[in-house]
């Protein structure tokens, strides 16, 4: 399907595509858009988030054929946490369509039984007390700064419960991302917040020895959300990787 897109920045720039975490949209990255108003910037919304609608079943496979049908022609792919996922899936899936991949906050590795669990518990915690009860929990643990932790909680009080549900199964569901690592040919940067408790500095490592030539960096004073929390050093490091990208 066609997701929701939003396009800013310079119509004749590199195209880079922003792919977003759960629970939240597209939104999520307004720190960025300044520092990245040379690039075309395009930023789209998964199935049941922002202005996109839900249509379920759905499974981060489907996530990435649904990114490629509406994104034209080839990008560099940024993608946080969830997003993460996806670009990952879009590496795999159309490697001609990629011409870099940012991996913020995120793993290759599948979800454990433990780990399938608990997300079975948020999908029970959600249909019991609602997205908001849930937020107010998710952000709590993974986001240090009280300031954005509001502002994520008023980012996902717009999704709906149906949406975050759907997602935590296809996030449960996803496939082993590993072995498709040392298949990616293009330039990569890993991005971990220093404080990333739900996907922490060894699994962004896991990433960085995977990928031939990938760059690790870490955001300081940042959690799970390293582009909300310190974009001030994430913008530094993002542009500048990018712009290696055009300028060698």
């Amino acid at each position: 399907m066609r997701l929701a897109l939003r396009e800013v920045g310079d119509p004749q720039g590199r195209a880079v595509v922003l792919l977003h975490a759960f629970p939240v949209s597209g939104s999520m990255w307004q720190p960025q858009l300044e520092a990245l108003s040379g690039f075309r910037v395009l930023i789209p919304d998964f199935r049941g988030f922002g202005s996109t609608p839900l249509i379920d079943p759905w499974l981060i496979e489907h996530a990435a054929c649904d990114v490629l049908e509406t994104v034209p022609g080839s990008a560099a792919f940024v993608g946080l946490s969830m997003g993460g996922y996806v670009a990952m899936a879009i590496a795999r899936e159309a490697p001609q369509r990629v011409d870099a991949l940012v991996l913020c906050d995120t793993r290759a590795e599948p979800d454990t039984n433990e780990t399938k669990a608990k997300r079975a518990a948020s999908i029970d915690f959600i249909r019991s007390h609602g997205i908001d009860a849930f937020s107010e929990l998710f952000f709590k643990d993974s986001v240090a700064q009280p300031r954005v932790r509001q502002t994520l909680r008023d980012m996902a009080s717009k999704t709906s419960a149906s949406a975050a549900m759907a997602a935590l199964s296809a996030l449960a569901a996803r496939p082993d991302a590993m072995p498709g690592l040392s298949k990616i040919r293009v330039p990569t940067a890993v991005f971990v917040g220093a404080q990333d408790t739900i996907t922490p500095l060894p699994l962004a490592e896991t990433i960085r020895s995977r990928v031939a030539g990938a760059e690790l960096h870490i955001i300081a004073d940042a959690g799970h959300f390293s582009n909300m929390e310190n974009p001030a050093a994430f913008n530094e490091r993002l542009t500048a990787f990018l712009r290696r990208l055009t300028h060698g």
